[in-house]
């Protein structure tokens, strides 16, 4: 008995599914950019920081991982 039937369709519907996670999360990341810095009097100061930080280190990853041969 096999767990799944044709294991390329799977893989293909994974590998799509994915797909679509990430470009939700970083467009998530890219809005949270866009907005933060109206953010600034609404949020504490160590609370602004740390996010900045944050969404600082997610950016550059995103970059890292969208060059050429990097997977």
């Amino acid at each position: 008995m096999k767990l799944v039937s044709n294991i390329n369709a799977y893989r293909r519907r994974h590998g799509r599914r994915i797909a679509i996670e990430q470009a939700v999360f970083w467009s998530a990341v890219g809005g949270l950019l866009l907005i933060w810095p109206h953010l600034s009097d609404a949020l504490p100061t160590g609370t602004f920081v740390a996010g900045g930080i944050l969404l600082s280190v997610a950016n550059g990853v995103a970059i890292y991982l969208k060059r050429p041969g990097a997977n």
